[in-house]
C-alpha cells in the first residue's frame, strides 16, 4: 500500500476520536507536508534514512535564500504523526537550535500598563487586567462568559477555548471547544484587586466578558487591539503570550510554590512550567546569590 493511501484512510479513521482542532493540525500536516513528499513511497519501502532527510529538507537549514524552512515545533508535530501512522521504532534527530529567549514584561512598563487598564476600564481592558492577574491563554479569555465567574466565591472557571482552524476539506471555521488540555480544565481564585473590577463591569450570564454582549471576539481581532494598545502607550511590542510568562515570572518572585503555579496556568507537570514559564530577572538571581553570601558569613 502507498503510504498516501494509508494516511487517508488512518486520518479518517480518526476523525471521531480526535480532538477537532487536532485533527485539523494533522489534517494539514498530512495534505501539506507529508503526501507531498514521501507519500508515493510503499509502506514496507519506508525507512529511518528516508524519513530522516525528509524532515531536515523541510527544516531547511541547505538554502541559500534560507526561507521556506519549517520550524523546530512544526518539525517534531510531523514526527508525532509519522510515528503514530508508521509501525517502525525509527529515530529522528533535529539539527541543534539556539533556544529562544522568551520576552517577559519589565516591571516599569507592566506597571504603565496596568495603571492605563485601570484608568481606561472597560471590558476589553478588563480582559488584559484579567490575563495579568490569572496567566490564562488568549483562547480560554476570548470564550469567557460572564457565568464563568463566580463573584461570590471570587473563582474563574477554566472550561473551553477559541480557535480558528483552517483545512481545505472544511475550509476556515471558529470553534469553541475545551481546552487545551485536560489538566487546562481548571479553577482560578481571583485576588480582591481584580474582583473590584469584574463587581463593576458584570454583565449577563450569558454574554461575553469582552463584549459584553452575546458576540464574541476572536483571538485574531482581540490581539490586534492589544497591539494598537502597546504602541499607543509607546510599549515594547511583546506578544500577548508575553502576558503569561510574566504572570508566571511575577509569581514565583512573590514567592508562589510551583505545584500552585503549575496548577494555576493548567499544566500536566511542573516542569513544564519550570523550563517554559518562569524567567527569573536579574535583580531575583542577585538576591539568590547574596543569600548565599549571607549564609557563609
Amino acid at each position: 500500500m502507498l503510504y498516501k493511501q494509508y494516511l487517508k484512510d488512518w486520518l479518517n479513521n480518526q476523525k471521531i476520536y480526535l480532538k477537532y482542532s487536532t485533527y485539523t493540525n494533522y489534517f494539514n500536516i498530512i495534505h501539506n507536508q507529508i503526501i507531498p513528499n514521501i507519500g508515493n513511497y510503499e509502506m514496507d519501502k519506508l525507512n529511518e534514512e528516508i524519513l530522516q532527510n525528509f524532515i531536515l529538507n523541510q527544516i531547511d537549514h541547505g538554502r541559500v535564500d534560507k526561507k521556506g524552512g519549517i520550524s523546530h515545533k512544526y518539525a517534531k508535530d510531523i514526527i508525532t504523526v509519522l510515528k503514530l501512522t508508521i509501525n517502525h521504532n525509527f529515530k529522528i534527530v533535529l539539527p541543534y537550535e539556539n533556544p529562544k529567549e522568551v520576552e517577559i514584561f519589565d516591571k516599569d512598563n507592566q506597571i504603565t500598563l496596568i495603571n492605563y487598564l485601570q484608568s481606561n476600564i472597560n471590558h476589553k481592558n478588563f480582559g488584559i487586567l484579567l490575563c495579568i492577574h490569572t496567566g490564562i491563554r488568549i483562547g480560554e479569555l476570548c470564550a469567557l462568559k460572564w457565568s464563568d465567574i463566580n463573584l461570590s466565591s471570587k473563582l474563574l472557571n477554566i472550561n473551553k477555548t477559541m480557535i480558528r482552524t483552517y483545512t481545505k476539506e472544511d475550509g476556515s471555521k471558529l470553534n469553541i471547544t475545551p481546552p487545551k488540555t485536560r489538566s487546562s480544565l481548571r479553577t482560578i481564585p481571583l485576588n480582591s484587586w481584580i474582583m473590584q473590577y469584574a463587581n463593576l463591569l458584570q454583565g449577563q450570564d450569558d454574554h461575553y466578558i469582552l463584549t459584553n454582549r452575546d458576540k464574541h471576539i476572536e483571538p485574531n481581532k482581540y490581539r490586534l487591539y492589544y497591539n494598537k494598545l502597546l504602541k499607543q502607550l509607546e510599549l515594547p511590542h511583546l506578544t500577548f503570550h508575553a502576558l503569561r510568562h510574566t504572570f508566571a515570572t511575577r509569581c514565583i518572585e512573590c514567592g508562589c510554590d510551583y505545584k500552585s503555579l503549575s496548577e494555576l496556568l493548567g499544566h500536566s507537570n511542573v516542569s513544564i512550567t519550570m523550563n517554559i514559564y518562569v524567567h527569573p530577572q536579574m535583580e531575583l538571581k542577585r538576591k539568590c546569590v547574596e543569600m548565599l553570601s549571607d549564609f557563609y558569613k
